[in-house]
Formats: structure tokens, sequence, C-alpha cells
């Protein structure tokens, strides 16, 4: 869940997208107004929890990040929706395509079980739907405030040790007791704000710890420069996405080119690269393109070999909430800001030279301030990456 094997939290580095969609279905399941809807489409909200993660890459949202920086637009959920339509030739099978290691997913067979033939590529259909934050119930599964964020924020805090009511996203999953028709909006009891309130502070103190976890960073940085190198070298295409973990590592261990080789050893071996300190950069994070060549611009201008990385604020978010009282509220405020590092694989720290060369080039190339170093609360100034 944490995207990598994390060296600064290693209470999540084996923390599983299967407990977590586990955790999502069972939550679905105890939705307020699950009582007024029809069994089939029960069926289908608690088979799209279930299945959200389903079209995930390798090393999470990693080896996604990845295929972007190079270009392709390569989205999971996108994915998923051609395999389940049978719109993607390069993916052979549609449904049914041998994604797990070789097997079939096994999808429309159950579809056919559970609702017959006649219904079966509605159901599949309507699941994706809901997967993508759309249909009626969509909302539940991706939205401002979902099951899907619920269940990862609490089950992350509860792995990092984070003081928690663990009693919270059975709540809030039971508080939510309708849709309003005009926006499709989540309709939540009016008491479930305090709880609302538990997640929101959770999920803020969840992000600080992944965020800024510096040797997570550039752990991060590593496996993207590998991932990059593999894929230009033609080692490595869109149609692999579907690799599990050991698959993924074991071809970049294997690579013709030296650099992806190298790095993935250093990586396993826990011998990181250096990397700048970390950055909060004002406005919107550039796209992935713009930062693969900000980083052949920031490795020509310090002489040396750099990856550049930029994580988008997401300790905070703006929510409209509706409350069953008739009420609606709003929280919080869209972050404007952003988190850079520089990684490079030479065995040398950055000078306070280099760092401020890097910080100004990010500066005028993206037409974005640096506001402060990275900093979690209490803690003393980000030094760097160092392991």
């Amino acid at each position: 869940m944490s995207n990598i094997d994390s060296i600064d939290m290693p209470s999540i580095a084996n923390l599983s997208r299967l407990e977590h969609v586990i955790g999502v279905a069972h939550l679905a399941g105890e939705v307020g107004f699950r009582g007024g809807m029809e069994p089939y489409d029960f069926l289908a909200l608690r088979a799209a929890a279930l299945l959200h993660d389903w079209a995930i890459t390798s090393f999470g949202h990693l080896v996604e990040e990845a295929l972007q920086y190079v270009g392709t637009r390569f989205d999971h959920e996108e994915r998923l929706r051609e395999i389940m339509t049978s719109a993607e030739p390069a993916e052979v099978g549609g449904v049914d395509m041998q994604i797990l290691v070789g097997r079939e997913t096994g999808l429309r067979g159950w579809a056919n079980k559970v609702v017959g033939r006649q219904r079966s590529e509605q159901l599949l259909s309507d699941i994706m739907e809901s997967i993508r934050g759309r249909g009626p119930w969509g909302r539940v599964i991706a939205g401002d405030i979902d099951l899907d964020n619920v269940d990862n924020v609490f089950r992350m805090a509860y792995h990092l040790g984070l003081e928690v009511d663990r009693g919270v996203p059975i709540r809030i999953a039971r508080a939510i007791v309708g849709i309003t028709p005009e926006r499709g909006e989540l309709v939540f009891k009016a008491e479930a704000e305090s709880d609302i309130g538990a997640w929101r502070t959770a999920r803020r103190d969840v992000y600080e710890h992944l965020m800024l976890a510096e040797r997570d960073f550039i752990g991060k940085v590593m496996m993207l420069s590998a991932a990059v190198g593999a894929y230009e070298a033609g080692e490595f295409t869109q149609t692999d996405w579907s690799f599990v973990d050991h698959q993924f590592i074991t071809l970049l261990l294997g690579s013709g080119v030296r650099e992806v080789k190298e790095t993935a050893e250093r990586w396993i071996a826990g011998e990181l690269w250096d990397c700048t300190p970390l950055r909060w950069m004002e406005g919107e994070r550039p796209d992935y393109p713009a930062l693969r060549a900000f980083s052949h611009a920031v490795g020509s201008e310090l002489g040396r070999t750099c990856f550049a990385y930029a994580i988008k604020d997401k300790r905070e978010r703006r929510l409209a909430i509706t409350f069953d009282d008739g009420s609606r509220r709003a929280y919080g405020a869209d972050a404007h800001q952003w988190l850079l590092g520089i990684g490079s694989p030479r065995k040398e720290p950055f000078s306070s030279t280099q760092v401020e060369k890097a910080f100004n080039l990010a500066s005028q190339t993206f037409g974005s301030r640096v506001l402060a170093p990275a900093r979690r609360a209490g803690s003393q100034e980000t030094q760097a990456c160092l392991f």
C-alpha cells in the first residue's frame, strides 16, 4: 500500500492491497442505506469495493507513475475499464485475460453464476462504473470522502502505531444514509461530523508520515529511475503493467542496462542514492514528462545524473458534506503546494551550492516559488536523504 517496501516505516513495508480491498468491501457492506438497496445493487457495490485496485501496477502506483514519466498516460482504472470491456486490443482476452501470474481472472464465470448470462455483462459494467466513481453508488467508492480512503487512512494509521479510534471507519460507513439526487453526493447522519473530523485528522497525520519519509522518498526515486531506464531500453512495456512485484524487480535486476541493474541492486541492499533536502513548492505539481525533462536539465546544470520526483500535498482537501438534517457544510482547503526532491546515483552528497542551483532552476522551470523546507511537525529541518 505504501508503493514501496518502506525503510523509514517498516511496520507498513508489507501491508498489502489485498488486506485493504477486503476492508473496503466490508465497509461497503455496512453502508447506512443498504437496507433500501436491491440485492443486485448491493452485490455490484461490494464487488466494486473488492475489485477497485484490481488493475494496480506492481509496486502500487509507482510503476504507473514511471509509465507516465515516459509519456504513456497509463491509468490503472482506465486499463481496468479496457479489460472489462475488451476495448484494448493489446490485452488479449478482455475480462478473461491471464492477469494473475498466467491465470484468468474468472470474473465472467463468477458474474454468469451470480446473475445469469443475460445480466453478467451489465453487472461487470456497473462494477466498473462504481470503481470510477460513477453510477448511482460510485461516490461510495471514489468521491470526496469515500470508503476507499477511509479504510486506507485508518489501516495505515493503525500499522504506523498512530493513536486513532479504530471504530471510526465502521461508524462513517453506517452514517452514509443516502445519495443526493441533484449532485450524486453522499448524505451523512448529522451525528457523524465528529467522526468525519477524526478521519480528516488521521488523514493529515498519515500523509505527513508518508510524504516526508525521506528514505522512502529516495527509494521511490530509485525505482522510478530504474523503471524509466528499462522502458527506454525496450525491456519493459505497457503490456507488463500486470507484473507482480517480484516479477518486476527480477526484470530490473536482470536488465542489460548497467545503470538500471545497479540501481535495483542498490535499492535491494539499502544503499540509497543521495538526495537533496525536500522542499515545498508553490502551486500545482507539474506533470511527469515535465519532471523528466527537468531531471535532464538539472543534471546538466549540476554535472551529475539526476532524477526529480514530486508529490502533490495530500494532507488536506476541500470538502463539502451534506447531512441528513438538511445542512451542507464546508471543511478544509485545497493544498496549493507540492513536494520536490532530486536524487542522484553519484555517491556524493549534494553541496549547499548544488541544492540552491537545483531549486532555483526548479523555480524558473515550473514558475513555482520555493516555499520552505519539508519537515514533520515538531521535527528538525529536513536533512539530505542519506542512509
